[in-house]
């Protein structure tokens, strides 16, 4: 068969899920808008935008002629009779979507958090579900980095929804879903991670946060120092903007990785850190998000990092049996191999499917005015900055 993967990528999942369909002997049609920062060395079929991370910006024109040039590359892909797909991507989703399914093509969304989530609707259901303390700190953050107003969050859900053959998401993104769906599981390549338990007297502790407000750092940080005070023995390294590759070295020399704080998965950190040999710590809500069981991750909070943290820091032999235990786990939930066989499975089933998850929460949601007015005020505003600049800037060319 041959698949189409793209058109963003986030945390590698589209190389990786890439390389899983390759394994399993399909041809692979892999897009991205550009390279990331931390995984310089994935490959994809095509990038649009091929300007390596960092490195600066080329004149204008030509950046666009190029980009344009690359972007007409996607008619090719129409070739390809399934498509895998995360959203929100580099073109308007109301476009592809219905284009794709008249002419026959099967479709594989998948939500990975922030693509989809919305503030609001978040804090409320967590608030419901009585957790808003463990989470509190993430709301703000998440209110001013939401990437869209609610009905920008709320058509991209809906377009999905009606063209895609199979769905797969998250719990704690999902507040606006409302076709059942099954659980996105991050893939990851196990051989890429070498499995090593130092056992150490005095570990070596890492938090390697992508977005330091977004994980916890901040009480991390408070944590690590508090446990000083107490005169424990311990190393700490605060990781930030690390290509994988190195961070994956890294995770084979260390003790105990502390990962997210507002988390209600176990996300890709913390399987990375696992399939290492490192203990983690991370937030998570295993009946909720349904977290594959058997996990070995302590699953802390802001109030219960620092007592979970001693524990693992001065009991070695506890540290060393759940340390162990990380790598099965991973091979078990994670393996991409794995993960790619099970969606094409799904895809071939979906008629009998039995889902993971069937999303009610949509159905009690209600929006503020006030909040809905705000966000048309912010959209408006937006649109007049971006044409009062255009205006200003064919002016001042004419000049």
């Amino acid at each position: 068969m041959r698949i189409f993967v793209g058109l963003t990528d986030v945390a590698n999942v589209a190389a990786t899920y890439a390389d899983g369909f390759k394994q399993l002997g399909h041809e692979v049609f892999s897009v991205v808008w550009n390279r990331s920062y931390f995984y310089p060395d994935s490959n994809y079929s095509l990038i649009i935008d091929e300007r390596q991370p960092g490195s600066g910006r080329r004149s204008q024109i030509g950046s666009y002629l190029g980009i344009m040039s690359r972007m007409t590359r996607l008619i090719t892909a129409l070739r390809c009779e399934l498509f895998v797909l995360f959203a929100p991507a580099v073109l308007p989703t109301q476009l592809y979507y219905p284009i794709l399914k008249n002419i026959g093509r099967k479709i594989i969304t998948v939500y990975w958090g922030s693509d989809i989530r919305y503030w609001y609707a978040f804090g409320q259901e967590m608030e419901s579900l009585g957790v808003e303390k463990e989470v509190a700190p993430f709301f703000e953050y998440a209110r001013k980095r939401s990437g869209g107003s609610y009905w920008d969050k709320l058509r991209t859900v809906r377009v999905a929804e009606k063209y895609s053959d199979l769905i797969l998401s998250q719990p704690d993104c999902a507040q606006l879903q409302v076709r059942p769906y099954m659980r996105a599981n991050l893939p990851l390549d196990i051989s890429k991670y070498r499995f090593r338990i130092p056992g150490r007297t005095k570990p070596l502790i890492l938090h390697a946060p992508s977005v330091p407000e977004a994980k916890g750092t901040d009480v991390v940080l408070r944590v690590i120092q508090e446990l000083r005070s107490e005169g424990l023995d311990f190393d700490f390294r605060l990781i930030e903007k690390m290509p994988n590759a190195d961070l994956r070295e890294l995770l084979t020399e260390s003790d105990i990785v502390i990962d997210e704080l507002y988390s209600a998965t176990v996300g890709g950190l913390s399987a990375e850190a696992m399939a290492c040999g490192n203990v983690v710590l991370v937030r998570y809500m295993a009946e909720f998000s349904k977290v594959p069981p058997g996990c070995p991750a302590l699953n802390v909070n802001i109030f219960t990092l620092k007592d979970n943290l001693r524990e693992v820091i001065t009991n070695i032999n506890y540290r060393k049996e759940l340390a162990g235990r990380g790598r099965p786990y991973v091979e078990s939930s994670n393996d991409h191999v794995r993960i790619c066989r099970n969606l094409l499975r799904w895809l071939d089933n979906k008629e009998h499917l039995v889902y993971d998850f069937e999303p009610t929460y949509f159905n009690n949601l209600r929006m503020p005015e006030n909040i809905l007015k705000d966000e048309r005020d912010e959209t408006r505003n937006r649109r007049y900055d971006f044409f009062k600049t255009l205006i200003n800037t064919g002016t001042t060319r004419k000049k």
